[in-house]
């Protein structure tokens, strides 16, 4: 219907408009505070420009993933406001026309919005998170940081260390303290650094440690077996090693191992899934509340959608400025409200499913009650 492709039109226009009116602002501001880390950066990676453009064409998508729900709302505000500023709402209300009729082509587009971010952040985030994973000071991901001591849980060995390197998945000076368990090998192990390998035909993945000085036998020493399976490979059963080192077999990657939230942040739903179901990471309640809020997103944001278009189109509707303002305030109550039950089930008061669902079941109800005057 002519109205339908009218009002879509509109909207897609407002989106675009609003999309790269904030994306734009932010990334200037961004890049204005950064400016003398992207011109040091320029030489090695072929101009200012082409820095830039990596750099924030990359945190384009991840923008979109972030605000795709609010900009639908606005979009459809502004376009309906648009009808109302012209008298052209009046008119359609006149002509019979249903509110529900005026207002159904902008809930489709906040739907079909909602599932372009669905697939975008399971298909397109997870391919680009290393680009995602360091910010302006670490471009090339050269820079050292501080490293925290961190389980795997499957071995139970406490892996410790003094900086890591994203590019070269490093770890300078490791110290791996071994338990109990594996008393009989050694009570830990240092070495000059570790270096995460993923596994292949030779070994499982895991980290090679690399001028190791305790024990001071290792060359001599066997491998470490615990329940048939290798923990610890050394050059008396692995011929691929070089003196003066030796492998350990990890579930943990270095995303997961230095504490990276890039890796929760922008992977999969079915790796997320993975993770929890691996027992070497003892995932905290981050990591599950990921997945369902994964699960609920998409309705998060039409309901967003349908809680704002009732100021527009309802039968109690203000002026386009009152609109604007309310549907800003409703923004905001409606972000609160998801981010405190999310921080509720990340400090354990609530499990990660039920913050994830709470908003849902507060602001859907909430929703199809203040869209319901539309219906008559």
């Amino acid at each position: 219907m002519l109205i339908d492709r009218y009002i879509t039109r509109a909207q897609a226009n407002s989106f675009l408009i609003v999309f790269v009116s904030l994306a734009g602002l932010t990334f200037v501001v961004d890049a204005f505070n950064n400016i003398e880390e992207f011109i040091a950066h320029a030489d090695e990676a072929g101009g200012l420009w082409r820095v830039l453009g990596r750099y924030y064409g990359f945190r384009l998508i991840s923008f979109f993933d972030a605000t795709s729900g609010v900009i639908a709302l606005a979009s459809a505000m502004f376009a309906l406001s648009w009808l109302e500023r012209h008298n052209e709402l009046t008119a359609l209300l006149a002509a019979g026309v249903t509110r529900w009729r005026i207002a159904r082509p902008a809930i489709v587009f906040a739907g079909m919005v909602a599932i372009v971010a669905a697939t975008n952040r399971e298909l397109v985030l997870p391919q680009i998170r290393d680009a995602l994973a360091g910010n302006a000071q670490d471009l090339s991901g050269d820079a050292w940081q501080q490293f925290e001591a961190r389980y795997d849980h499957r071995t139970e060995i406490l892996y410790r260390g003094q900086r890591w390197q994203r590019s070269t998945h490093l770890i300078q000076q490791p110290s791996l303290l071994l338990p109990p368990s594996m008393a009989g090998f050694a009570a830990q192990i240092d070495a000059a650094e570790a270096a995460w390998l993923p596994g292949d035909a030779s070994h499982p993945a895991g980290y090679l440690l690399r001028g190791v000085s305790e024990p001071a036998s290792i060359d001599a020493m066997p491998g470490l077996t615990l329940g048939g399976v290798t923990v610890i490979h050394t050059k008396q059963e692995a011929d691929w090693l070089a003196p003066g080192s030796c492998f350990v077999a990890s579930d943990v990657s270095f995303e997961q191992l230095v504490g990276s939230s890039t890796w929760s942040l922008y992977s999969s739903t079915p790796d997320l899934v993975r993770a929890i179901g691996n027992p070497a990471i003892g995932v905290t309640a981050d990591v599950p509340l990921r997945v369902h809020a994964r699960i609920v997103q998409p309705v998060l944001d039409l309901s967003l959608a349908i809680l704002g278009l009732p100021l527009v189109v309802g039968p109690s509707r203000k002026g386009v400025f009152v609109a604007v303002g309310l549907s800003v305030v409703l923004t905001a109550v409606f972000l609160l409200t998801t981010l405190g039950c999310h921080a509720l089930a990340t400090s354990y008061v609530i499990s990660p499913s039920l913050g994830a669902w709470l908003p849902v079941m507060l602001l859907a109800p909430l929703a199809a009650w203040q869209a319901q005057p539309m219906w008559q």
